[in-house]
């Protein structure tokens, strides 16, 4: 099925991660134009060996997500380059659990609210107002099952609540900008199947964890014009978990 995704500029949080490699490949293939944040020049060229021809349509941009002056500066260099943003996709983000709220420090906390929340924050604040210009635009974040599942917060509320509040977030911004052909939309992974998670879970059944690359199926529909009826849903993609 063709997604009407040629041609769109996309930028891409995260694109160094597991879940990252899985859609900016996707988007490539779909004869996307992607600008990665990064911040390990290591890790954009692991990116760029395992997209193979598909890097040439690839611009990395050094950047902190985290980091008010640094996101302004992503989104003015793909402006600059490319005149416009049509896609933003909210996909760095981290996961550090173990701990009750009573054990969890301070910096724990921050560290969680920053990396996954924080950062959804700024990108889509500094894209919108090129989207709203534009009349056009879709924004996909990463939420995660806690976001729903109180039975997955117990030890990992720090991490729960960065992740409800990506929920609420996009749930938010698709209500302010329904008017201009905007759509914001979340999806809530599981356990995903990748190399960190694999050494994190030895001896899991790994039978029950999302392919990347399915991940990347669902998000690559909520960003084409396929889904332009959808906007501020949080979408589950749990598997067999």
């Amino acid at each position: 099925m063709d997604l009407g995704l040629s041609g769109k500029i996309a930028i891409v949080t995260g694109g160094t991660g597991a879940l990252g490699h899985s859609v900016v490949k996707a988007l490539l293939e779909n004869d996307a134009r992607v600008v990665t944040a990064y911040r390990s020049r290591d890790k954009l060229e692991g990116l760029a060996e395992y997209l193979g021809p598909l890097k040439d349509k690839l611009t990395g941009v050094e950047a902190d997500v985290g980091n008010e002056e640094s996101v302004m500066s992503l989104v003015r260099h793909t402006i600059e380059e490319f005149g416009r943003v049509d896609i933003l996709l909210n996909i760095v983000g981290g996961y550090k659990g173990g701990s009750t709220v009573a054990d969890t420090t301070l910096e724990e906390f921050n560290n969680m609210i920053e990396l996954n929340l924080k950062s959804t924050f700024l990108c889509s604040k500094y894209v919108l107002p090129h989207m709203m210009k534009e009349n056009y635009g879709k924004i996909l974040s990463i939420s995660a099952r806690p976001a729903v599942d109180r039975r997955r917060r117990g030890k990992s509320g720090a991490y729960a609540i960065s992740k409800t509040g990506v929920k609420i977030l996009t749930e938010t911004i698709a209500e302010e900008v329904k008017d201009y052909n905007i759509n914001v939309n979340c999806i809530m992974p599981s356990t995903m199947k990748t190399e960190e998670n694999l050494r994190n879970f030895p001896g899991a059944d790994t039978s029950k964890w999302v392919d990347t690359e399915d991940v990347a199926k669902v998000i690559l529909f909520l960003v084409s014009d396929s889904s332009k009826v959808t906007s501020g849903a949080a979408i589950p993609v749990f598997g067999k978990s």
